[in-house]
């Protein structure tokens, strides 16, 4: 029973119980004595509220929060304040939070799994409309109440779009480091992709058991927690849980893309992926149309990373020195004052020795550390990557009539031949073609020419072996991105035939005025990893129609680990003569998935894309 005299009061609200504690505050279950209602308060920590600007921040915060009125979202119903404390009045929400909910549920079905993902993207979608970005997304900050409902908690840590942020100004940790994105962690900007990259590590927990970034196991810290954020790659879901669904596991690798660029915009687009996901499985598909994006490398240099992360581990080490007092407890406010009045009457040289004297170790480590990037950088300059265009800079001069993509000529031939297909070699540098020898032939070379000319003629022409796509042979389904039916018995755009999309593009009704394009891609999963010599790409091809103002095409292909190569990429210009696809070697030599993806103004025909072992 509880002592309601010697319980603590903020005002009219009675404390009852306890029942967590976060980088902000303390969050206690509690009774509002004047309404005689359970609510919960949320105190938070002294030593965010000494300035005077954080304060005003908090006040401005609490204001947004309290427009995000959403059945996905905790309630804010009011913000309490005297002169020692702030607290955050919310509703009450019984229940488990989703990582107290995945230990007693650890299998959940694709129904429920797909419910809880909505619920929590439309909470976050409310939030975005309201320019607020969450920044602190975690297992932990979800609860499911005994009713069914999925509700997100502890906006504290919310930002706008735009404006300062005095909160990571004042050096305080900013997010949980294991859910915390790329640009987060180097302090770029933020906007709503930031909040799906930590959905897609709470997906990845969730549909594996493990996070995709952690140091623990090997006795890491945060450091190398976010260094592996920033860096590396995570492990395809569908490689620790091979019966996931691999187009939920494409739909997490895009969400936790290093680039903002790479991943979904918005929440809607990740919702619809879902429901698409579910829609397919319940059909009796073995794979949604999820639409991936091109996997590129960090723009980032590898000297920004590591200033990035400096930074933050010298926000790391100086906001320690702010965080003395992180709990309050209201009730025992005396002995605060107690402590601080005992703390003033200290000497001055005293009482500031032991900071002066950390903050001293501190600056001399961060400095050794930025010396050491800055030799990193001069080291880099040297053996940076030229361009595709530079590296044709050798070839000698050919009379040319357009140039592609990747920055190979299209000699034009003094003679009409037939077309030959266009071999590109991705990454690899140009052959320059030797000089011609203008030496004279001698006898002996005349003789054995012509010897050689009457065996050949005597000899009958061997059968010249055609080599057809693997998918003849191997196991494999494909899907389109307008969920369109494939049977792979019958010829299709991997197996000898094409197809034409977006018939309505010929004549839809603002044609004259307003071009308008669409984006399609076309993807072909085999059953087993294989190793290719080369991809032809026969046709993508709008044929005499414009394919100019942001028309595109590109292939890439997917190996066994689920990472993703780009190999072609041909912009305002589509492809009419089949281009020959040789390399990188590396990414050829084990291939699981291959795909085109286009965007085009006009009707475009589709194939054959022959994969040749």
């Amino acid at each position: 029973m509880i002592d309601k005299k010697h319980t603590p009061h903020l005002g009219q609200y009675r404390l009852d119980a306890k029942l967590g504690e976060g980088g902000m505050g303390v969050v206690y279950q509690a009774t509002d004595e004047k309404l005689h209602r359970e609510i919960a308060v949320k105190v938070l920590h002294p030593h965010l509220l000494q300035n005077d600007n954080l304060k005003e921040r908090f006040r401005r915060e609490a204001r947004m929060h309290a427009k995000l009125m959403h059945p996905n979202v905790v309630t804010l119903l009011s913000l309490y304040e005297d002169g020692e404390h702030m607290a955050l009045v919310m509703e009450m929400v019984h229940g488990k939070n989703l990582k107290e909910y995945l230990k007693v549920n650890p299998a959940l079905s694709l129904v429920d799994f797909v419910k809880i993902c909505d619920s929590i993207l439309a909470g976050l979608e409310a939030a975005h409309h309201l320019g607020m970005v969450h920044r602190d997304l975690k297992p932990a900050n979800v609860l499911l109440s005994t009713d069914g409902s999925v509700k997100l908690m502890d906006f504290g840590l919310a930002k706008p779009k735009r404006g300062d942020d005095d909160l990571t100004q004042s050096g305080a940790t900013v997010g949980s480091f294991r859910y915390m994105a790329p640009e987060q962690i180097l302090n770029q900007p933020i906007d709503a992709r930031t909040d799906l990259y930590a959905f897609g590590i709470l997906l990845y927990q969730m549909c594996t058991g493990k996070l995709p970034f952690d140091a623990t196991a090997g006795g890491g810290g945060e450091f190398e927690i976010m260094e592996k954020q920033v860096r590396e790659e995570p492990a395809a879901p569908h490689e620790l849980v091979p019966s996931l669904p691999l187009a939920l596991s494409d739909l997490i690798l895009r969400l936790l893309a290093k680039n903002p660029a790479d991943r979904p915009m918005d929440c809607k687009e990740v919702r619809d992926d879902l429901h698409a996901l579910l829609r397919q499985e319940s059909n009796g598909s073995t794979s949604a149309s999820i639409r991936m994006p091109t996997r590129q490398v960090n723009g980032d240099s590898n000297v920004t990373i590591a200033k990035g992360l400096l930074m933050a581990l010298a926000k790391k080490v100086f906001g320690a020195f702010h965080t003395a007092s992180d709990s309050i407890k209201p009730g025992v406010s005396s002995v605060q004052k107690q402590v601080k009045k005992t703390a003033q009457s200290l000497p001055i040289s005293k009482r500031w020795q032991a900071p002066l004297t950390w903050s001293m170790l501190a600056l001399f480590v961060v400095g050794i550390g930025w010396l050491l990037v800055s030799v990193l950088d001069l080291a880099e300059r040297p053996s940076s990557t030229s361009s595709l265009t530079d590296l044709n800079a050798n070839v000698p001069a050919v009379k040319k009539s357009s140039q592609n993509i990747d920055g190979s000529l299209k000699p034009v031939a003094e003679k009409p031949k037939p077309p030959e297909p266009v071999v590109v070699k991705v990454l690899e540098k140009p052959v320059v073609a030797p000089p011609v020898k203008t030496a004279t032939k001698t006898v002996a070379q005349t003789v054995t020419k012509k010897i050689a000319k009457k065996i050949t003629k005597t000899k009958p022409a061997a059968a010249k072996k055609v080599r057809r796509s693997v998918t003849y042979s191997v196991a494999h389904k494909v899907v389109r991105s307008d969920n369109s039916r494939v049977d792979v018995k019958k010829p299709h755009e991997f197996k000898g035939g094409s197809r034409v999309w977006f018939t309505g593009l010929e004549s839809y009704r603002w044609k004259d005025k307003f071009r308008s394009f669409k984006k399609g891609q076309t993807r072909v999963y085999l059953k087993k990893p294989i190793s290719l010599s080369r991809i032809v790409l026969k046709k993508a091809s709008v044929g005499r129609r414009s394919f100019k103002d942001g028309g595109y095409v590109t292939l890439s292909v997917q190996n066994s680990k689920g990472k993703w190569t780009q190999l072609f990429e041909r912009k305002e210009d589509d492809v009419d003569i089949a281009v020959t696809i040789r390399g990188p070697k590396k990414a050829l030599k084990d291939v699981k998935s291959v795909r085109l993806r286009f965007k085009t103004p006009e009707p475009i025909t589709i194939g054959p894309i022959d994969l040749i072992r």
